[in-house]
């Protein structure tokens, strides 16, 4: 995908959640102390942001990463993704709960 479509679709995407979540650009900028016209220019496909900024963007609308970026992985990546979630849908809520204990223990590190 080019440099511009990506940075349409982040877009495009951060607009249907600001709107989902019934904010305003400006509602927007208080919670995440951006500019109103950064988060328009992103909105608009014309600015990209930063790592810090999406952060912040999805902080805001109550989502993570994956939800903005998802559609901009390979297609290889996407079905091994694919694959790990049926594996992990069919664990008990035990072996689930124990499996996120792990993954939260070694992120704190």
């Amino acid at each position: 995908m080019e440099k511009s479509n990506i940075n349409k679709h982040i877009g495009n995407i951060c607009q249907q959640y600001r709107q989902k979540n019934n904010l305003t650009q400006n509602q927007v900028a208080e919670l995440t102390g951006l500019e109103p016209r950064h988060i328009s220019q992103i909105e608009r496909g014309l600015s990209k942001g930063s790592i810090d900024t999406l952060l912040k963007l999805c902080n805001a609308y109550k989502i993570t990463p994956d939800i903005i970026l998802y559609d901009l992985l390979d297609e290889e990546i996407k079905k091994s993704i694919s694959i790990y979630d049926e594996k992990f849908k069919k664990l008990n809520k035990k072996d689930k709960d124990s499996i996120l204990h792990f993954i939260d223990y070694f992120l704190s590190k």
